[in-house]
């Protein structure tokens, strides 16, 4: 037969000191790990990693791009800002496209130096121009690859008084072919 241990008088005072204090310690070490030195610390123990940067691209007042372009050669803004939440710093290679009908131009191209944790605006002034249909205008980084875009309405040619028709069929085309690389860089 088993006997039975006796129960040990009273309870234990140092039990729950000993718990409080690990609790205590526990919460001192969870605030020193949400600081820099405590980053640190975590950093060299393996237990911690930055977080990734990224990048994001926006047109800076996209209120104001155009909706038309006209069939005549016309300067068009096209602000964009970029922002780099990577802990270095960045050069960023853009570009601003017109596209229409399966062909592409280039319109302007330049290079952004953006600091870390940074956002740099660039407003390159672009040149035009495309008649019947609708081209679409888009800034491309080329790494990382990102674009955004906005749509247009291409304006018809008008023809003056007596001289309808002129052109026939593929004179849209003829003037989107005539598209003229905008001057662009401007940061």
């Amino acid at each position: 037969m088993a006997h039975a241990l006796p129960p040990r008088p009273g309870p234990r005072p140092a039990r729950g000191l000993i718990t409080a204090a690990l609790v205590a310690a526990a919460g001192l070490a969870l605030a020193l790990a949400q600081t820099s030195p405590g980053h640190a610390l975590l950093r060299k123990a393996g237990l911690y990693e930055e977080p990734a940067g990224y990048t994001s691209l926006a047109f800076t007042n996209p209120q104001s791009l155009p909706a038309q372009l006209s069939p005549v050669p016309s300067r068009v803004s096209v602000s964009f800002g970029i922002s780099n939440s990577s802990a270095d710093p960045h050069s960023y290679h853009w570009s601003v496209l017109l596209h229409r009908a399966g062909q592409v131009k280039h319109l302007a191209a330049g290079e952004a130096e953006v600091p870390a944790g940074a956002s740099a605006t660039v407003a390159p002034i672009v040149t035009a121009a495309c008649s019947a249909g609708q081209a679409q205008v888009s800034v491309q980084l080329a790494a990382p690859a990102e674009s955004i875009a906005f749509w247009l309405a291409c304006s018809p040619r008008t023809e003056p008084a007596g001289q309808a028709g002129v052109g026939g069929p593929g004179a849209a085309e003829a003037s989107f072919a005539g598209c003229v690389p905008g001057k662009g860089g401007e940061q």
